[in-house]
């Protein structure tokens, strides 16, 4: 008799339930991370790409979304062996597509590469950040119909997170550390057609 009066005491409480849901939201923001942030410093070098067509995209969880960063990232054209012409400046980067276009074309024929090298100061958020031609999409497609063609091979020379100072103190005081940036000196090579 007992255990019939909890089970029918039990299924009115499910079936209330059911019937009458409560629903609640709730939300919180947090702002201290728009001033929480971490340098990602970058050495890699293109060596048939121009720097005219690449750059770094950085996105985050906050919204936040940069394509081609500039800040303290600076692009540094190389002639075809890797003796460094000039950066990109910025009236260089600010010119009419065109411009940009028939630049890159005397670039590609002359072999040019680049290095982007630098850091980028990002929220301490989870994101990503990649190096790709992404912002120049329109010229991309411009050499592309012109029979073009880019070879996305690079080198990383360094890619880490956090001050560099830091790593230089740890090093010293720790050196049985390990391997602290295992990405530098990684290459990928296009395959020869």
């Amino acid at each position: 008799m007992v255990c019939a009066a909890v089970l029918i005491l039990l299924t009115i409480t499910e079936v209330h339930t059911y019937l009458k849901p409560s629903t609640s939201s709730q939300i919180s923001i947090q702002s201290s991370h728009d001033t929480d942030t971490f340098h990602i410093n970058v050495d890699v070098v293109l060596p048939h790409m121009p720097c005219d067509v690449v750059g770094l995209d950085l996105e985050d969880s906050l919204g936040n979304n940069v394509s081609d960063y500039y800040g303290e990232l600076h692009k540094h054209r190389l002639t075809s062996d890797g003796s460094e012409i000039s950066i990109e400046s910025w009236e260089e980067k600010n010119q009419n597509r065109r411009s940009i276009a028939e630049r890159v074309e005397k670039e590609l024929e002359e072999g040019q590469g680049c290095n982007i090298k630098g850091f980028v100061e990002a929220v301490r958020v989870p994101g990503q950040f990649h190096i790709s031609s992404h912002a120049f999409g329109d010229i991309v497609m411009y050499l592309r119909q012109k029979g073009h063609s880019l070879d996305n091979s690079f080198t990383i020379n360094h890619l880490s997170f956090g001050d560099k100072a830091d790593f230089e103190s740890i090093a010293r005081n720790f050196p049985d550390a390990g391997v602290m940036h295992p990405l530098d000196g990684f290459e990928r090579i296009k395959p020869a057609d």
